[in-house]
């Protein structure tokens, strides 16, 4: 990563409290998110990739500060996201937009699309009616949609169309960093093709920097230039993305890609299947959070909490096997 990041996340954490305290008992807290730590540079696109329930959405959430983060920093261009009030941040949030997993559930099923992709450039004071109007059209075009579609309702389109949708919204008021969380979950396989195709398009004519959160391993592949694993609410493996695919460090990283089907049903591959319960996040284990399901655990991992170290120029980990 050359010159200085355009994001920078330091020990984000996100700790929810589930009661308890009670006569002097011990208060329980889920650790959704328990010290993240990553960057990205203008124009790359990164990948948050694991398991349900990892904290990957979370992460998202709370670099939008939809969350208010336990601990932990996060930096755009240098400036303090979580330090900035109400008023300034409404500023930025023109600089850093989202797109939704649900493209149902993310739109207002009594607004049409037309003013549904206008709301933002209303809320932010931009243009007239005519240049939000302008606007409006052109962005409609770049994500392959006609200008019959303004007056419709979100109920009338399909999920790809109304993903296409949400892309436009996030696009309005020309962001340089898109939060993408599971935006091709919902949709049928050939509508994910499409959609991760105009993704890729759109980064390229806008240089757009794409924080792109998934658990479909084998698309992220071809899509990102990093991609980072996370576990039990931290990152345990973060490379270059051939990097990590041809050479993965972590043992949970190893078991994900194995899960991953191949095209070609001639070949046979052996398999690392896991083994053992998932710890809950709300009574972590002491040592490694992976130990119990670890086909290479040591006396070690018991005891001691694995950190991420690097290992050459493009790859980070996070396992006592390697330090």
């Amino acid at each position: 990563m050359s010159g200085a990041p355009l994001l920078e996340v330091e020990g984000l954490a996100k700790h929810f409290p589930l009661g308890g305290g009670w006569l002097g008992g011990e208060r329980k807290l889920l650790k959704a998110v328990d010290g993240v730590s990553f960057a990205l540079a203008a124009g790359e696109l990164v990948a948050l990739v694991g398991e349900s329930g990892c904290g990957k959405s979370t992460t998202g959430r709370l670099i939008l500060r939809l969350l208010a983060p336990t601990t932990g920093s996060v930096r755009f261009r240098g400036e303090d996201l979580l330090a900035a009030d109400a008023r300034r941040m409404k500023e930025l949030r023109r600089d850093i937009q989202v797109i939704f997993q649900d493209p149902y559930a993310s739109l207002n099923p009594r607004m049409r699309i037309g003013t549904i992709l206008e709301e933002p450039l209303v809320v932010h004071g931009i243009g007239n009616a005519g240049e939000r109007r302008e606007r409006v059209h052109e962005v409609l075009g770049q994500v392959g949609l006609t200008e019959s579609a303004l007056g419709r309702y979100p109920h009338e389109f399909s999920g790809g169309q109304r993903q296409r949708v949400c892309i436009a919204r996030a696009l309005m008021l020309g962001p340089s960093l898109v939060v993408a969380d599971e935006p091709v979950s919902s949709l049928d396989v050939s509508i994910q093709a499409q959609v991760i195709n105009l993704v890729q398009d759109l980064r390229q004519a806008r240089e757009l920097t794409i924080l792109f959160i998934a658990h479909d391993l084998n698309m992220v592949r071809h899509i990102s230039d990093r991609v980072a694993v996370m576990y039990l609410g931290r990152i345990v493996e973060e490379g270059r993305t051939e990097a990590v695919y041809q050479n993965p460090l972590h043992p949970y990283t190893r078991a994900l890609l194995d899960a991953v089907p191949i095209a070609d049903p001639t070949v046979r591959r052996q398999r690392q299947l896991l083994s053992g319960d998932l710890p809950s996040p709300v009574d972590l284990p002491p040592g490694c959070r992976f130990q119990s399901r670890c086909p290479e655990v040591m006396d070690r991992c018991r005891k001691e909490d694995p950190q991420l170290i690097q290992m050459d120029s493009v790859h980070r980990v996070a396992c006592l096997l390697h330090g």
